[in-house]
C-alpha cells in the first residue's frame, strides 16, 4: 500500500475513534516539542508535527492507535498488521 494511502487509513481510523488530528509546526518552538495524543475538555486530539515525512507520520500515528480499543471497528488488514507491529514486544 502506498504511504499516502496508509496514512489516510490511519487518519480515518483516528476519526472513527473520536481523535481529531491537528497539524502544527514545531520548527520554531523554544522548548522541545513532540507529536502526541492529548485530551482537552473531554476531546482527544493528536498533535502532529507538520514537518514530519509521511513515513514518520505513519510511525507516530500507528504507535498511538495501536494502543486503542478497536473492537467493533473494521480495520483494513494491512493497517491492522501495521498496528500490531507498532505495539512492540
Amino acid at each position: 500500500m502506498e504511504p499516502e494511502k496508509t496514512y489516510q487509513h490511519l487518519e480515518n481510523l483516528a476519526g472513527q475513534l473520536g481523535i481529531s488530528i491537528r497539524y502544527e509546526s514545531f520548527h520554531d518552538q523554544a522548548a522541545p516539542t513532540r507529536s502526541g495524543l492529548c485530551k482537552v475538555k473531554g476531546r482527544y486530539f493528536y498533535i502532529m508535527d507538520s514537518s514530519k515525512s509521511v513515513s514518520e507520520k505513519i510511525k507516530l500515528l500507528s504507535q498511538c492507535l495501536s494502543g486503542m480499543d478497536l473492537d467493533g471497528i473494521y480495520v483494513v488488514p494491512a493497517i491492522r498488521k501495521l498496528l500490531e507491529r507498532s505495539q512492540g514486544p
